[in-house]
């Protein structure tokens, strides 16, 4: 057999009641000419044998198995590293692609200039209940550097299909970073390459009690301001010769640790992190999470979610 021209890669810890159904929505691809590769990175609660009995049953399934939990990262390159398509869609096993993802992307990948590594395309999120919450479309195509470092528009990572060889050329996913490794990839590649966008709904997130990021609507900022110091350090030469984009990156920093202040009920210091913000980038947004922050947290989350109740699908 020929190798396919995409493999799909779905990393998966302790995701046995779940990941079956990203497995099935690569199943339902209108394309045929696709691999699956499954990594599992230590589970403890039987997911290894869910995916083993897929793979048992598709000879387009393929299974990877960690000793012991090495990480998101670690799991994503020991997928990357079994792939053979030309072109990689990584697959969260929260999240889910719609039928039509894979042949879409494709046709459109395949029309882009060389210096493009690929594409990416809108998504909608759900909580655990299955109400939207969410519809990501940043819109963001070609050169996106050095905006994506202030900026997380390469997004949602499970609507990414990039060339394996654009992967290899960055290193693969850094396994120094526990979170954010999505954003951090996303960097690497536009720091290089530029980026398609479809401008359709071809994925689906769906927000767990246990999903790390947090609140789907008013996130989690206690990781927002983990990923985003980890990103100052590893940056620094780049956002020191873009001073314009590090004054951005200071204010996003100093909002998301004032919005960590406010959830943790400091509320003087989240007043200042609020003023720092609004100096370094003074937009209405920053200027608006001043009063905000009177209220708290409760306040804040109330806002999020009358802004996303009034964002059209």
């Amino acid at each position: 057999m020929s190798d396919p021209a995409v493999s799909v890669v779905i990393p998966v810890y302790d995701r046995a009641d779940r990941v079956g159904d990203a497995i099935e929505s690569v199943r339902d691809q209108t394309l045929d000419d696709w691999e699956l590769v499954l990594v599992n990175d230590g589970s403890t609660d039987g997911s290894g044998e869910v995916i083993d009995e897929y793979a048992a049953t598709d000879p387009r399934i393929h299974t990877r198995h960690h000793d012991e939990n090495r990480g998101i990262s670690a799991a994503r390159n020991t997928g990357i590293d079994a792939a053979t398509g030309e072109f990689v869609c990584p697959l969260d096993s929260d999240d889910r692609f719609r039928p039509e993802k894979l042949a879409r992307q494709l046709s459109y990948v395949r029309s882009l200039p060389e210096d493009y590594c690929g594409c990416y395309t809108a998504g909608v999120s759900y909580d655990a209940a299955g109400r939207r919450i969410e519809t990501i479309r940043t819109g963001a195509s070609g050169d996106l550097w050095p905006e994506v470092l202030v900026r997380h528009d390469f997004r949602p990572h499970s609507s990414h299909m990039v060339r394996r060889s654009c992967l290899d050329a960055v290193g693969g996913y850094d396994t120094d970073l526990a979170r954010g490794v999505d954003w951090d990839i996303a960097i690497r590649l536009a720091r290089r390459f530029r980026v398609g966008f479809i401008d359709e709904i071809l994925v689906e997130r769906r927000f767990a009690d246990d999903n790390v990021s947090g609140d789907p609507t008013a996130g989690n900022p206690t990781y927002q301001v983990t990923i985003r110091e980890y990103l100052r350090e590893k940056y620094a030469d780049a956002l020191a010769a873009n001073p314009r984009t590090g004054r951005q990156f200071d204010a996003r920093l100093a909002r998301h640790r004032g919005l960590a202040a406010l959830e943790a009920s400091d509320r003087w210091r989240a007043l200042r992190e609020f003023a720092r913000a609004t100096r370094l980038e003074p937009t209405l947004g920053h200027a608006l999470l001043v009063p905000l922050s009177v209220g708290g947290w409760s306040a804040y989350r109330r806002a999020s979610r009358l802004v996303d109740r009034n964002t059209p699908v």
